[in-house]
């Protein structure tokens, strides 16, 4: 199935490409033969990278403060993040100096992990049943933003290994280079 998925993007991110240099050719006042063809090619390739775009920011940001506040809102009602729990994966990034805005990519030390209870794992992680090193950064008063990236189940695995990447955080507090965990189809 994921070989299906990724040949049926290939083709679609190819007609986006002719349909791009389509789009030149009517730039520069080359005719175009077929416009119908370009107007189809050309809201393919958009739709296509407005998906990939969002498909890189499904993310949910926190700051510590923040999911901390957010962790149990009211109990009665259940409300909060620990009564939401999904799968997923996170990505701790401590700051040493807070003032070094997310964007600039100022971390000094980063974790990814993944759980299939992704909220109660980070809030763990927080307060001492996780990380050693990131509890020590927590406890020594870093400025901490977490990022959440929700995923299916069976997705676990390749996410991690991105954000492993992405962040290149073996070089910092993870130690291998993740997607290890093993599940099984019904557990």
């Amino acid at each position: 199935m994921r070989r299906i998925r990724s040949l049926l993007l290939l083709c679609v991110d190819g007609f986006g490409l002719f349909s791009a240099w389509m789009c030149i050719q009517m730039i520069q006042k080359h005719p175009v033969t077929q416009p119908g063809v370009f107007v189809i090619g050309l809201i393919v390739f958009l739709s296509v990278l407005v998906v990939r775009m969002s498909r890189l920011r499904r993310s949910e940001r926190y700051t510590m403060a923040s999911f901390e506040k957010k962790w149990i809102i009211d109990r009665s009602a259940k409300k909060g993040l620990r009564y939401q729990d999904k799968p997923g994966c996170y990505v701790i990034l401590i700051y040493r100096f807070p003032h070094l805005l997310p964007q600039t990519g100022g971390y000094s030390n980063v974790y990814v992990g993944q759980s299939l209870e992704v909220y109660q794992r980070i809030h763990n992680h927080l307060n001492r049943k996780g990380n050693g090193d990131v509890y020590a950064d927590v406890r020594d008063g870093r400025h901490v933003e977490i990022e959440v990236y929700p995923c299916r189940k069976d997705q676990l695995n390749d996410l991690e290994i991105k954000l492993i990447r992405r962040y290149r955080a073996e070089e910092y507090y993870n130690r291998t280079a993740g997607g290890g965990t093993k599940r099984s189809f019904f557990g």
